[in-house]
């Protein structure tokens, strides 16, 4: 059965659990369809904390289903279908689902240390999400969304893999990263030994310790060093930058902030930053900016921060 069905169903028994007219044959026929299959515990217990948690939700889809779900004259089976309808639509529409019944994920701001029955380790930054399938010939993370880091445990007989749309990166000793950037590339970066990365169908490349390497359209592009960067500073909880464009910056806390930050990167453009900054307190790296360099922080709501020139 597919996840988008095992969804459909969750909403259905939630809009009919929600019903006045809910008998105890609805709530025992519940409980024997969630014992039926782990996917339907889980699909409900994630669809419930969505309910709770609906600035998770995109903007529109979520006026929408405000307007919808509480209009007047409805009853509260309705409110909840209009509800849970829209939402679906928000997420399974935009190829949510797989994201949204992920064996790991993480939430915005969250970052989860993750240890694997082979004695591997992995970290998921904000906003991130894998599924993990062992088997007795391979070891594959699947990077469904955001950025990982891995430490792999030797296994001569199955290779550690970690896949994203656009191809593959294979453990050829034990640290890296892999990030599904918001151009829809993923960026393979290795802090130990070395990595052997591949897109789908195309040549391989092989990327050494201090090195990163690219996959777009399912091509690797060749290594390049990374310098003096930290790329997995986020792992202690930290953003190190040196000499970077302010708007990276502003985009990299922004993913670790519920809600939007809002500025013009051209009117930023030629403002760049250095310095260390704790993701866990994005209010108090926006105020360090803002007492560095000539901008204005100007928060409307908590969901709400537009960053502006002086």
């Amino acid at each position: 059965m597919s996840t988008e069905h095992i969804i459909q169903q969750a909403a259905n028994w939630l809009t009919r659990l929600h019903d006045e007219d809910v008998s105890d044959a609805d709530r025992q026929a519940f409980n024997t369809w969630c014992q039926a299959d782990p996917r339907h515990a889980v699909a409900i217990d994630r669809m419930r904390a969505l309910w709770g948690n609906f600035d998770a939700v995109p903007a529109r889809p979520a006026r929408i289903a405000l307007n919808r779900a509480f209009a007047p004259q409805r009853s509260r089976g309705a409110q909840v279908l209009g509800l849970l309808g829209v939402l679906l639509c928000g997420w399974v529409g935009m190829e949510r689902a797989p994201v949204w019944m992920a064996d790991q994920r993480t939430g915005v701001g969250e970052r989860r240390q993750v240890a694997l029955e082979d004695g591997s380790r992995l970290q998921l930054n904000s906003n991130s999400a894998v599924d993990v399938k062992f088997d007795g010939h391979q070891r594959v993370i699947q990077l469904l969304q955001g950025e990982l880091w891995v430490e792999v445990a030797k296994d001569a007989q199955r290779p550690f893999v970690v896949r994203t749309d656009q191809g593959t990166a294979t453990a050829l000793g034990t640290r890296y990263l892999v990030k599904r950037a918001a151009d829809g590339t993923t960026v393979v970066t290795v802090i130990e030994s070395s990595v052997a990365v591949k897109g789908e169908g195309a040549e391989g490349v092989k990327v050494a310790a201090g090195q990163r390497a690219v996959l777009d359209h399912g091509r690797a592009q060749s290594p390049q060093a990374i310098g003096n960067t930290d790329p997995d500073a986020w792992t202690r909880g930290l953003l190190k930058v040196n000499d970077q464009p302010l708007s990276e910056v502003l985009q990299t806390l922004a993913s670790y902030r519920h809600g939007l930050v809002r500025f013009d990167p051209q009117a930023l453009q030629n403002l760049r930053v250095s310095g260390l900054f704790k993701l866990d307190d994005t209010a108090a790296a926006l105020a360090a900016l803002a007492d560095n360099l000539p901008i204005k922080v100007e928060y409307f709501t908590d969901l709400l921060v537009v960053v502006k020139p002086r």
